[in-house]
């Protein structure tokens, strides 16, 4: 079973490293890290659950092949869409705020 400090480095890895969880199923695979048939991994919906299930030489190779991968580029920016979205969400915010009456208190 995977040591508690190999399952940290892992997840720590694992956001650096991948932009999502789908990512990390397919490197497993990839890498022959699981068989091409694990329904553990096929099935799981976290981390977690595939490190319940993974041994020490598993996650060692885990790790070996998160560190291989390179760092993605994250954009410090939002795009126009979810920019409108938020300033929408805002404006809905300050609407209902106008309406409430602290008098009443």
């Amino acid at each position: 079973m995977a040591t508690d400090t190999q399952r940290s480095y892992i997840k720590d890895l694992s956001v650096q490293r991948l932009k999502e969880f789908k990512e990390f199923k397919e490197m497993l695979y990839a890498n022959e890290i699981v068989e091409k048939d694990a329904e553990i991994v096929a099935n799981a919906d976290s981390i977690d659950a595939i490190l319940d299930a993974t041994t020490d030489l598993q996650a060692s190779k885990m790790i070996e092949a998160l560190l291989a991968k390179h760092v993605p580029v994250r954009s410090k920016t939002y795009s126009t869409t979810r920019s409108m979205k938020t300033i929408e969400g805002l404006d809905d915010l300050k609407e209902k705020i106008r309406s409430w009456n602290f008098n009443e208190l």
